[in-house]
């Protein structure tokens, strides 16, 4: 599971579509205008206004907020559907075939790109056979226009799939980066920060517990075997309580403290999850160039509320690993905030 700590794309899509849909505003009534005072059919102006009018409303509800996923499909679809009727209702020379050529870009940094594989080959079929029709009926077909057409349409498709997977593809990385810790590969302080607020609002209708957990002794480690041996030793720490923590995230928080966030758990399922990660790393041998180590952690478990910040959760739960150490360490500590009370393992 990775989380979505760096993560542009929906403030990207947002922009696009924001001044986007301002720039088709303008241009659907400048449209609207020319077909108006030229007595074109009526219903081709009252079309141009209708979507003219929709793009507005998309602007403003864009500048509201980040615009829902339905309202960025509908958005698109009403796009190509009404330069599909531009086309079928205008002569081939108006050129209104052209503006399908936005049909990739706006697919691919609107809706993403696994709807852009799908919408856009249907809008590129659609235009085309309209283009095609429209041609025939006026007896005036003319391939190399529509290779032409074609030709760019892919063109275009080609660079917005490109863009976007390499976009994605960087921005993945990006948020790796941002979220795990370099040493041992589980999330970083940064990552619990980011989780927190989830966890919050989860916690008023399921149960959450945090847990703490420091190494005891660590830095005799460090000065018998050297910190290269200690930072083995914290990595295969790291990998054995994500292996305990089941799908529960785990975050290094400190040098050797760690922090595990046991949603829809009680402090009864959270206190027998904690005893089994203190038991389960007395009796590990870490291996280290041919060199084994013992280990014990103290542990501080804490069981969180809707109303609790990340700093007030963070610094009860402390209170019961450094209680756990002053009690001689490789002990469990729990408070209870209904109860109003600390238990011992």
């Amino acid at each position: 599971m990775d989380l979505d700590i760096f993560n542009p794309s929906l403030h990207l899509r947002r922009a696009v579509l924001f001044w986007l849909s301002m720039f088709l505003t303008g241009a659907a009534m400048i449209v609207t205008y020319l077909y108006a005072s030229e007595s074109y059919p009526s219903s081709l102006p009252v079309i141009e206004f209708m979507f003219g009018l929709f793009s507005g409303y998309v602007c403003y509800q864009t500048y509201r907020d980040q615009g829902s996923n339905l309202l960025r499909k509908a958005y698109v679809w009403s796009f190509m559907i009404t330069i599909g009727w531009g086309v079928t209702h205008n002569p081939t020379a108006h050129g209104v075939y052209v503006w399908a050529n936005l049909i990739p870009i706006m697919c691919y940094l609107i809706l993403g790109k696994r709807s852009a594989k799908v919408v856009t080959p249907c809008g590129l079929f659609t235009i085309t056979a309209l283009l095609t029709m429209q041609m025939n009926q006026q007896n005036e077909f003319q391939p190399q226009l529509l290779v032409n057409f074609v030709l760019s349409f892919l063109s275009i498709w080609a660079a917005a799939h490109i863009l976007e997977v390499k976009r994605t593809s960087s921005e993945d990385s990006l948020g790796k980066l941002a979220s795990r810790d370099a040493l041992t590969g589980v999330y970083n302080r940064h990552a619990l920060v980011h989780s927190f607020e989830r966890y919050r609002q989860e916690s008023e209708k399921l149960p959450l517990s945090l847990l703490i957990l420091d190494l005891d002794y660590f830095k005799r480690i460090n000065d018998a075997y050297g910190h290269d041996v200690g930072d083995k030793v914290l990595a295969q720490t790291a990998s054995l309580l994500d292996s305990l923590s089941e799908d529960h995230l785990v975050y290094r928080i400190g040098g050797e403290e760690f922090c595990i966030a046991f949603h829809n758990t009680s402090i009864e399922q959270a206190m027998v999850k904690a005893e089994c990660i203190r038991l389960s790393i007395e009796n590990h041998r870490f291996q280290v160039d041919k060199q084994t180590v013992s280990l014990t952690a103290s542990i501080g478990v804490y069981e969180c509320h809707h109303f609790n910040t990340l700093e007030s959760v963070l610094r009860k739960a402390d209170v019961e690993l450094y209680r756990a150490k002053r009690g001689g360490r490789n002990k469990v500590m729990m408070s209870h905030y209904e109860k109003g009370i600390t238990d011992t393992v």
